[in-house]
């Protein structure tokens, strides 16, 4: 968050010392750090969840795979038979 100069003076007229300037700037910083670090574990929790859904596609095709592969092999055993 990029604060100008214009921001600056607005905040000026609000503050009469620098000291509350400063006590500002503090309470906006530990803001951020306080944001940065939920977006961090937000983002922990959407590239596991990103793998989990990964990981199931995987083994969903893996099954799909053998379902095919299963009626392929019925299909020659019924034909043998003659159903």
């Amino acid at each position: 968050m990029a604060i100008t100069d214009k921001d600056i003076t607005k905040l000026t007229e609000h503050f009469a010392t620098k000291e509350d300037l400063k006590r500002l700037e503090d309470r906006v910083v530990k803001f951020e750090d306080r944001v940065i670090t939920r977006l961090d574990k937000v983002m922990g929790e959407l590239e596991k969840a990103r793998e989990d859904r990964v990981f199931a596609k995987a083994k969903d095709d893996e099954q799909d795979s053998r379902l095919d592969q299963l009626d392929v092999r019925v299909g020659k055993v019924e034909a043998k038979v003659g159903i």
